[in-house]
């Protein structure tokens, strides 16, 4: 009931002031719901809804404009817009989103031609730099919607990336991109484990939909840091034969097997060395691409990537 009363306090307590940005919102799904535009300042790095003055609401894609006498010359700002979708109209990852490809800038008093556009997904890519160990770096997703209503974040994904590149589809809205050296093996950030936020004009928060912001150019860089205190996995070899690999390889270890995807999830579970044909455990065909397998021996764990090629 709270996010509600702050919702239609904010939507309809629109400021007719000095500085006017607008343009158009266009969007070609079937999603349906009051769409939210604002204006924010670069380096604004703690947005709250009901804190903001800049921002107005349309029904249905069209022309908008924001008139605020906190819109002055000299910023740079970035227009965004945010579907609700329901009753509320509350945006939540997934809904349609999107951003201005470039930062705004007041001529006089206004600023047009601030187009947006409204995306439910977007590419994410960027590069990765770190003096560590890249074979064991994922990406966690953090879901930062709930920090609009002064919440906390949610995780929402983790990926296995390994490399020093990365592209993401991820589902659109604001989100934190996080990466970090898994050490010890078990696919999850842990306390002492080099991490690092991605960051842009909002901070360590990254706007992912529409415009093409976030295409490219998310780049993370990892402190090489001592971790001393991370169990590291004994020494034991995992060897794959061939890798890549077009139909099939062979894993040998001493240990059990667990093969995962890029988004961190379980497909395939093996005793121990054998034969690995890119099937998952109910014998159904995976995708091309990179792979994990996750070996479990006498208390220690280690990886190794594995590249599905057709």
């Amino acid at each position: 009931m709270k996010t509600a009363i702050l919702l239609v306090t904010f939507l309809f307590a629109i400021s007719t002031f000095a500085g006017t940005v607008s343009g158009s919102v266009s969007y070609s799904g079937s999603e349906t719901g009051m769409i939210l535009v604002a204006c924010i300042a670069e380096g604004d790095t703690a947005i709250v809804l009901e804190e903001l003055t800049a921002i107005t609401a349309i029904m249905a894609p069209g022309a908008y404009s924001i008139t605020d006498d906190g819109l002055v010359g000299g910023v740079n700002y970035y227009a965004v817009a945010f579907m609700g979708i329901g009753a509320p109209p509350i945006p939540s990852s997934g809904s349609p989103a999107g951003v201005h490809p470039d930062p705004i800038v007041l001529v006089g008093d206004s600023a047009t031609g601030a187009d947006i556009t409204l995306e439910e997904t977007a590419d994410v890519a960027g590069n990765i730099h770190y003096e560590g160990n890249l074979e064991m770096v994922y990406i966690n997703i953090w879901d930062v919607y709930a920090e609009f209503t002064d919440s906390v974040p949610v995780l929402e994904s983790t990926h296995f990336i390994g490399d020093t590149v990365y592209s993401l589809d991820l589902p659109s809205g604001p989100k934190r991109i996080q990466a970090f050296e898994d050490a010890n093996g078990n696919s999850v950030l842990d306390a002492g484990e080099s991490n690092a936020y991605a960051t842009g004009p909002f901070g360590s928060m990254i706007i992912v939909g529409g415009g093409g912001v976030s295409d490219s150019g998310v780049d993370i860089v990892l402190p090489s840091v001592g971790i001393d205190e991370i169990v590291r996995p004994d020494a034991f070899e995992i060897t794959v034969s061939p890798n890549p690999f077009n139909s099939a390889c062979r894993i040998e270890t001493p240990g059990r097997i667990e093969i995962l995807d890029i988004n961190g999830r379980i497909v395939r579970t093996m005793p121990g060395s054998g034969i690995w044909d890119g099937t998952d455990d109910s014998g159904d065909n995976l995708p091309a691409g990179t792979y994990l397998a996750r070996v479990t021996y006498d208390g220690a764990v280690r990886t190794a990537k594995l590249h599905f090629v057709k």
